[in-house]
């Protein structure tokens, strides 16, 4: 199945040490959603997410953007031949050349880089992976927007991924950022009803404890 959206702008961290590090990132992502929130509040985040097969601008935050580029999202289907779960060196030393950049900081550099990964491999056997960080990439930049096209791209093409949880966990995050109140609270209610014994469920009842203390 092939659907066209719109983006613009490896060392494959394998199994559980790529877990231990998505929760690194997720553990402190109240908090530290609570702080640039405060640190930013001329931002207008009030704005609708655009819908996953719509244009996506990944800006810097600060008006700049990139030009649009068009990319495939290709789910893989059980059987599907054009599907490898093999990678190539070239494959592995992209993934692992964007996702470097995110471990540095560098958001928007992973962004794109990520971006870039899925044009060139878009049927990888680590695609599901790339539309997380990319996701990831765009939260940690205040592209909230950004972060929820990606989470719902990886949950909608791929949703066998190990990473389903987590990116459903940071898709309500993303709306909670959003200021969509009740999407963030039925999102974080899937995420539990879905991952009930799984940390990302103890981090969806955080955020959902603090939206009631807020009266959201």
């Amino acid at each position: 199945m092939r659907r066209a959206i719109r983006v613009s702008y490896g060392i494959r961290v394998p199994g559980t040490a790529l877990l231990a590090w998505t929760l690194f990132l997720l553990a402190p992502g109240v908090a530290q959603a609570q702080e640039l929130n405060n640190k930013n509040k001329e931002l207008n985040i009030d704005s609708q997410p655009e819908s996953v097969v719509q244009s996506v601008e990944v800006g810097s935050g600060s008006g700049t953007s990139h030009t649009v580029t068009v990319l495939s999202v290709v789910s893989r289907q059980p059987g599907d031949s054009t599907a490898s779960n093999s990678t190539t060196i070239e494959e592995q030393s992209a993934f692992a050349g964007a996702l470097k950049l995110l471990q540095e900081k560098r958001y928007l550099d992973a962004a794109q880089r990520f971006v870039g990964f899925l044009r060139e491999y878009s049927n990888s056997a680590l695609a599901d992976e790339a539309w997380y960080w990319l996701g990831e990439s765009r939260y940690l930049d205040r592209g909230f927007d950004d972060a929820v096209t990606a989470m719902t791209t990886l949950l909608e093409y791929f949703p066998e991924s190990a990473l389903a949880g987590a990116a459903r966990l940071k898709l309500g995050y993303s709306y909670n950022e959003l200021r969509q109140y009740q999407k963030a609270r039925a999102t974080l209610n899937r995420v539990l009803e879905d991952f009930p014994d799984d940390e990302t469920a103890v981090l969806a009842k955080v955020l959902l404890g603090q939206m009631d203390a807020e009266g959201h």
